[in-house]
C-alpha cells in the first residue's frame, strides 16, 4: 500500500511539475554555499543523512572520513553524513533492494545505466524541481550552485518529462569504450604504444594474449566480466532493458550516418563471433575460470597487476588508466589505454553519474543542501574524494595531491561521482589540467540520434522480469566464454523469445518512434 501511495504521489507531482529555471552556466564560486545552505535543519536539530554510494566496498577508514566531514558540514547545513559504500556487484541486491524496502536513505547514487529511469518511474525518487512539491522546488531553493555550475544540458538532459529526479555530476560527457593494459607485462612481451595503436579488433589481440600467457602461465591475460571493448552497440540504449539484449549501433558509418535500426543483439552475427571468440579464449586459459560468476571481481586482479588487458569505459588522455592506478594502492602498477570506439554522446553518459533523494527521506532539504555543497565547496569535495588531509593525502607545492593512504580513495566509485569535478584537486601522477581536459574532451564529439531517449518499462514489466530470469547467469556465461556458444547460444535465443523478447523489442521501437516524432524528426 505504501509503495502504491508513493507512486501515485510522484505521478501527481510529475503532472504539476514546472521546468526548472536554469541559470546560464557559469564558473562555480569555489566557496561554501550561501544563506540557504547555512545553519540548522528546519527542526533546529542536527539530522543524519544516509548516503548510498556505489564503489569497490567499505573500508575501515570510513568512520575517520565521516567524522572529519561532519565536523565541517554540521555548522553549514545542520546535518551529519553516514556513507554506505556498496560494491558494484552487490548494488542491485543490497542498495536497490534497501531503497525498495523503504530503509532510511537520504542520498542515493543512480545513473542511466544504474536503474535511474526504473526507480524514478516506480515513484522511489523525489521530484527536485517541483514548485508545488511538499518541500518546494528543492533545486531552485537549495541548489543554486548546482544550477549555476552545471552546463544546462546536464539539467535538461537528465529530466524525465521535464522533471529532475536526480542531480548529475559535472564531469565528462563523452565516454568511449576501450581497454586498459598492464604496461609492465606489455614491456616484457614487447607490446609497444605503436602495437597498441594497431589493435582494431579482438582478433588483433590474440598474438599478444598468447605471449602474455606464455610469459605468466599462472595468470589469465584477458581480464573480463563480460563487457565489450569493441562492443558495437549503444550501452544502456533503452533504460531498464539489458543492452546485451536490445540496442542500436553505436558508431556512424564512414559518411557520418547512423544506423537507427533497433537490434536483437544476441541474434546478430556480431554476437555469434563475439561469444565464439570468448569461448576459444577461455579454452586457451586466457580468461579466468571464475569470470562467468557474478562474484568474480576484476578489480582485485587488476590492482595486483595480474592481467594483461581489460575492457573499460575511457575518458581521453590516459585519464581513466591513471585513476585506476591511483585507486589500486599498488605503487608499481602502470596502465595505458587503447580506444575501441569513436567519440559519440549517448544518453547513459549524460546521466552517467547522479544522486537522487528518495521519496521516503525525512530530510530532503538537508540532502539537497549537501548536494549543493558537493557542487560548490572544494574542501568538502576533496574530503569526499581523497579522505582526511594529512592522514590520507597532502597538498604538494604545485597544488596537486600526494596520496599517503589510498584506502578511502579506492573504496568509493571515484572522482566522476563527486559533485563538480572542476572543484577537485588532482593527484601528483595526473596532468594538472585533467579536470578541464575531461570537460573539453567532448568538444569534437558527435551526438547519437538516441541521445535523450529514455524507455518506460511499465508496458512490458512482466516480459522484462521473465527475460531477466532467463539471462541471469547465462548471458555472462556466454560473454565470458564459460559455455560453448554453438550449443548454448541457440538455446538462449529460444528461451529469450519464449520470455517475450520480441514483445519488448516492439515496445522499444514504438516508444523510440514516438520520441522521434515528438522531436519533429
Amino acid at each position: 500500500m505504501q509503495r502504491k501511495f508513493i507512486s501515485f504521489f510522484v505521478l501527481m507531482s510529475m503532472l504539476m511539475a514546472a521546468l526548472s529555471g536554469c541559470a546560464p552556466a557559469a564558473a562555480p564560486s569555489g566557496q561554501p554555499a550561501a544563506a540557504p545552505a547555512a545553519g540548522t535543519s528546519p527542526t533546529g536539530e542536527v539530522v543524519t543523512l544516509d548516503f548510498y554510494w556505489i564503489g569497490n566496498g567499505d573500508t575501515d577508514q570510513r568512520s575517520l572520513v565521516q567524522d572529519n566531514i561532519n565536523e565541517y558540514i554540521e555548522p553549514l547545513i545542520g546535518a551529519n553524513i553516514v556513507f554506505h559504500i556498496v560494491g558494484w556487484g552487490d548494488w542491485p541486491t543490497k542498495a536497490v533492494t534497501a531503497l525498495q524496502a523503504g530503509e532510511n536513505i537520504d542520498l542515493f547514487f543512480t545513473a542511466d545505466w544504474r536503474e535511474y529511469m526504473t526507480l524514478a518511474t516506480q515513484g522511489l525518487f523525489r521530484p527536485l524541481n517541483d514548485d508545488n512539491g511538499e518541500y518546494g522546488n528543492l533545486l531552485e531553493e537549495y541548489g543554486q550552485d548546482i544550477l549555476t555550475g552545471l552546463n544546462p544540458a546536464f539539467i535538461t538532459g537528465t529530466q524525465i518529462d521535464g522533471v529532475n529526479y536526480a542531480v548529475p555530476t559535472n564531469k565528462e560527457l563523452t565516454v568511449p569504450e576501450g581497454f586498459i593494459y598492464n604496461v609492465a607485462l606489455a614491456e616484457d612481451i614487447g607490446f609497444t604504444e605503436a602495437d597498441a595503436a594497431n589493435i582494431k579488433s579482438l582478433r588483433d589481440l590474440e598474438p599478444w594474449l598468447e605471449k602474455a600467457k606464455a610469459a605468466r602461465p599462472d595468470e589469465y591475460p584477458y581480464l573480463t566480466d563480460g563487457s565489450g571493448g569493441f562492443q558495437p552497440f549503444v550501452p544502456g540504449f533503452a533504460s531498464g532493458v539489458d543492452s546485451a539484449l536490445i540496442s542500436m549501433k553505436y558508431a556512424p558509418d564512414a559518411a557520418g550516418n547512423f544506423d537507427e535500426t533497433i537490434y536483437s543483439v544476441m541474434e546478430t552475427d556480431w554476437a555469434k563471433e563475439y561469444t565464439q571468440t570468448m569461448y576459444e579464449w577461455n579454452q586457451k586459459g586466457w580468461i579466468h575460470p571464475d569470470a562467468g560468476l557474478t562474484t568474480f571481481n576484476t578489480a582485485e586482479l587488476r590492482n595486483a597487476g595480474k592481467f594483461f588487458i581489460e575492457s573499460q569505459p575511457l575518458k581521453g588522455s590516459n585519464i581513466k588508466a591513471q585513476e585506476l592506478v591511483n585507486a589500486s594502492g599498488n605503487p608499481d602498477l602502470r596502465l595505458a589505454e587503447i580506444y575501441a570506439q569513436p567519440k559519440v554522446n549517448i544518453t547513459t553518459h549524460s546521466g552517467g553519474s547522479m544522486f537522487a533523494i528518495p521519496m521516503l527521506s525525512e530530510h530532503p532539504v538537508e540532502a539537497m543542501k549537501y548536494l549543493n555543497l558537493m557542487h560548490s565547496d572544494p574542501k568538502l569535495v576533496n574530503m569526499m574524494l581523497f579522505g582526511v588531509e594529512g592522514t590520507h593525502w597532502e597538498y604538494e607545492a604545485d597544488g596537486r595531491v600526494n596520496l599517503i593512504n589510498s584506502a578511502w580513495y579506492g573504496a568509493h566509485a571515484g572522482a566522476w561521482t563527486v559533485g563538480n569535478t572542476l572543484l577537485q584537486a588532482v593527484t601528483n601522477k595526473e596532468d594538472p589540467n585533467k579536470n578541464q581536459m575531461l570537460i573539453d574532451y567532448a568538444d569534437d564529439s558527435v551526438d547519437h540520434p538516441s541521445l535523450g531517449f529514455r524507455f518506460r518499462t511499465e508496458p512490458v514489466a512482466a516480459e522484462l522480469t521473465a527475460l531477466s530470469a532467463v539471462s541471469d547467469g547465462v548471458s555472462r556465461a556466454l560473454r565470458t566464454g564459460y559455455v560453448d556458444p554453438s550449443v548454448e547460444l541457440p538455446k538462449y535465443i529460444d528461451a529469450l523469445k519464449a520470455a517475450g523478447l520480441d514483445t519488448v523489442l516492439e515496445e522499444v521501437q514504438k516508444q523510440y518512434d514516438a520520441w522521434k516524432a515528438a522531436k519533429g524528426e
